[in-house]
């Protein structure tokens, strides 16, 4: 093997690690923002709204 082989065979492989590494990085930071996210949104646990029975007629007035 010529030494331009080698050497293109290293910084491939070198390059696939810092491919691979910024991936991680990417959806660690992209997991984080969303757990940010939905953690902003979502109700307090011990504070939710009541929840309705579920009639399906839409909120019309009870029937008699």
């Amino acid at each position: 093997m010529y030494h331009n082989d080698i050497m293109f065979a290293l910084m491939r492989e070198r390059a696939r690690e810092m491919r691979a590494e910024g991936d991680a990085a990417r959806a660690g930071r992209a997991a984080r923002r969303a757990r940010e996210y939905w953690a902003d949104r979502m109700p307090v646990p011990g504070r939710a709204r009541r929840s309705r029975a579920a009639s399906g007629r839409g909120g019309a007035a009870p029937a008699r």
